[in-house]
């Protein structure tokens, strides 16, 4: 009997390395389904059309005095607020900016410095409105006051979109929904399930021209057109199924 002793402890132990061998096999199969994942990019589309419009400009008056200027300013000043009003901008849509003075000083042209030779005075316009057509067809009749010798400088309108964040929630759904099924595509070639979802990362949406390919990581926001694409980008991780 006592030289069973060591047999039986022996047994005993190699049973007790079999059962801890087996909860740590099992464990590590687990912990390694927890890392299998896929990263997937979706994205999804949408276009919109601007539903409003800034467009700025100005005037500049440069005379001799200061007082030269400014009558000279306010006839223009006049003459341009006369052209919007025909043209059917509203007094609530216009802002009239105070006017910005600046001396003229003989260094500009090579001389004294200290010698001031002319004043030279600017009115800014700005024009915001809901109007985005009829504004638009305002800034391009705008050359007709330089014809009239009004040195009216308009810079082109700025087309935006106010109802970006309504659409978001819409977009990231669907750029997820993409996500989904791209990777579902990529694992059920190799025989594998796509399972729970276990992150998301949202990119920053580009706001482009209809068909454009520019990007930035910061995010593009074209102001130049009327209609515009809107692009949302997300990546998305998933769990794989066995």
């Amino acid at each position: 009997m006592r030289d069973r002793v060591p047999l039986l402890v022996g047994l005993f132990l190699l049973a007790v390395a079999i059962v801890l061998g087996s909860v740590f096999i099992a464990d590590g199969i687990r912990d390694r389904g927890k890392n299998d994942v896929i990263t997937v990019t979706g994205s999804a589309k949408k276009q919109i059309v601007s539903d409003y419009v800034i467009w700025n400009g100005s005037v500049t008056s440069q005379r001799e005095t200061a007082a030269a200027a400014a009558r000279e300013l306010a006839l223009w000043t006049g003459k341009i607020q006369a052209f919007l009003g025909a043209n059917g901008v509203q007094d609530d849509e216009l802002r009239i900016q105070p006017i910005s003075t600046e001396t003229i000083t003989g260094s500009d042209s090579g001389g004294d410095s200290a010698q001031i030779v002319g004043y030279r005075l600017t009115r800014f316009f700005e024009i915001r409105s809901p109007r985005v057509e009829g504004i638009g067809q305002v800034a391009d009749r705008s050359s007709e006051l330089i014809a009239r010798g009004i040195p009216f400088a308009a810079q082109p309108p700025q087309y935006v979109y106010t109802k970006l964040a309504d659409i978001r929630p819409e977009l990231l759904a669907a750029a997820t929904k993409d996500a989904q099924n791209r990777g579902r595509v990529l694992i059920e070639t190799t025989g594998g399930k796509l399972g729970s979802l276990r992150g998301v990362n949202v990119g920053v949406f580009q706001v482009t021209s209809p068909n454009s390919v520019e990007v930035s990581d910061y995010g593009v926001y074209d102001t130049a057109t009327v209609e515009k694409e809107v692009t949302a980008v997300v990546n998305v991780t998933f769990a794989l199924d066995s």
